[in-house]
């Protein structure tokens, strides 16, 4: 049995490390191969071309020197010889071609006549070379051969011209290809993928609802589909073990079988959320550049950077020393600065909202509190709140909602005296409302991190907006009232004289907001 339990509490794999989604993975490997292949075959037919070019060069070459062949074979001295060449490489200069020798020679190789005495057949590294046999009985043996040397300066310019235009264009069409590739493999596969993600991602936040995928790849919308029923079938399986709870609490609290569960606590008075803390200089700090941001102009840059750092760190230590009116005023004034557009839109919405569903927060207010007296529960105090604008826009943007998805909206916050009350209202608030399956959250069995315990549950009536109900005991919430389940103070368990080293350091960092708000 220990080994089950164990196992059973296992902490769950770590997460793998992220890296490229699979769209660009099938992108960049289809690119990759593409390249290649294309490389290969398009590198090999620009060689091919360029051969065949030089070949075509030389040809032409040897075709110019048939007219000097002629008359060289009917020259009878060798100066009448060295005349027609110097007349034909003359030719040749005024046609545009300076870098032009020709050179004779005989049957053995050695040369005769040359236009260019320094010319020799060593030298012909840079040059085309094309010959063409003749017969004179001036030459040795009666035969020999007539060679012209034209400069390759200009071909090898051209060929680098080549090279460059074919890596223009190979570059064009790779990119051209990546490009088309990704957009069809984003619609395809990403999106698709994303979707689905987002959607598990939602279901372990305890949104669930079916993952809709009209476009993509059959396989993916085929998953999504399997997705979707795999979340129906396991709803259909927690509400029947809600049902079940809902039926068993009742019988428990009238056969007077409570949990037997303790909570330390003497009873005390519900934590005043507006504490005497207004005259504390980090109160006055604070609020001081909280009516600088709520004053500045959009266009203020030195207010938006000061917003930026009251974001990151300020508002969150304003909240965990319990200053929790003044955190929704700094995030909502930092916000405002932060993301003017969306900030404006938001909090237009949410103003019809909350306008529109003002009597109704206090009349169930008032009906929770009538609840928990009609099944005999003590009831220390019934809160309620509308979560400011900043809380919403944070949401929204950490866990992927839209507007109408955040149930959390409206919130309702049951003080008791034990924490054996929380469990028990809790079940006469789920048999009263209808649960959301997945939105209920049991932080006395498992605490958070930073020590905070209550229970949570989302729960909606007929035509009613889903709602949040908070269950807490009263040491619950003397802790997350008064700050001391804050992130800053877990975090720092160790020695007192770290923590005090701590908010020091943010007293000073604060001061210097301050002073720059001024």
């Amino acid at each position: 049995m220990n080994k089950v339990s164990e196992q059973g509490n296992s902490a769950p794999s770590p997460l793998p490390p992220r890296g490229l989604s699979l769209g660009w993975r099938l992108a960049l490997s289809a690119a990759l191969i593409i390249m290649l292949v294309m490389g290969v075959v398009s590198v090999n037919q620009q060689l091919f071309m360029l051969e065949k070019d030089r070949q075509v060069h030389e040809m032409l070459l040897k075709t110019s020197l048939v007219p000097l062949a002629v008359r060289l074979e009917a020259a009878f001295t060798l100066d009448s010889m060295r005349q027609e060449m110097e007349q034909f490489h003359d030719a040749y200069v005024k046609l545009g071609y300076p870098v032009h020798e020709v050179i004779l020679v005989d049957t053995a190789g050695k040369q005769i006549l040359s236009t260019d005495a320094a010319m020799t057949l060593e030298k012909t590294g840079h040059f085309f070379l094309a010959e063409i046999p003749i017969s004179s009985p001036v030459l040795s043996g009666g035969t020999g051969a007539l060679k012209v040397l034209k400069s390759n300066e200009e071909y090898r310019k051209a060929v680098i011209r080549n090279w460059s235009l074919w890596a223009a264009h190979f570059s064009i069409t790779v990119g051209a290809v990546f490009l088309f590739l990704a957009i069809a493999l984003y619609y395809q596969v990403t999106k698709p993928i994303n979707r689905l993600v987002q959607g598990i991602r939602k279901m372990e936040m305890g949104y669930w609802g079916p993952v809709e995928l009209s476009r993509g790849a059959w396989e993916i919308r085929w998953l999504a589909w399997r997705f979707g029923n795999m979340v129906q079938e396991v709803r259909n399986v927690v509400t029947h073990l809600f049902e079940a709870e809902q039926k068993s609490r009742p019988l428990m609290v009238r056969t007077g079988k409570e949990i037997q569960l303790t909570d330390s606590s003497r009873f005390h008075n519900p934590v005043d959320p507006v504490s005497d803390a207004t005259n504390d200089p980090e109160y006055q700090e604070l609020l001081n550049i909280c009516r600088r941001l709520e004053t500045a102009a959009a266009t203020d840059r030195l207010a938006i950077q000061i917003a930026r750092g009251i974001w990151q760190r300020e508002s969150l230590m304003a909240d965990q020393l319990g200053y929790h009116h003044l955190k929704t005023r700094l995030e909502d004034a930092a916000l405002r600065l932060m993301e003017p557009e969306a900030c404006a839109a938001l909090e237009s919405q949410l103003a019809g909202l909350k306008k529109s569903w003002q009597g109704w927060v206090v009349q169930h207010r008032d009906d929770l509190r009538l609840l928990m007296e009609k099944h005999g529960i003590p009831c220390v105090a019934v809160l309620h709140r509308v979560k400011h604008m900043a809380g919403v826009w944070t949401k929204m943007q950490s866990k992927g909602l839209n507007q109408e998805e955040v149930q959390d909206l409206f919130a309702f916050r049951i003080v008791v005296p034990t924490e054996a009350d929380c469990y028990t209202a809790l079940g006469v608030i789920h048999h009263a409302y209808k649960p959301l399956i997945g939105r209920f959250k049991d932080y006395i069995a498992r605490p958070k991190e930073n020590g905070y315990q209550s229970l949570h549950t989302c729960v909606t009536l007929k035509n009613g907006p889903v709602f949040e109900v908070q269950i807490r005991s009263i040491v619950m919430d003397q802790q997350a009232e008064r700050g001391s389940a804050a992130h800053w103070t877990y975090k720092k368990q160790g020695r007192a004289a770290d923590q005090l080293s701590a908010k020091n350091d943010w007293w000073h960092k604060l001061r210097w907001w301050s002073q720059r708000g001024k």
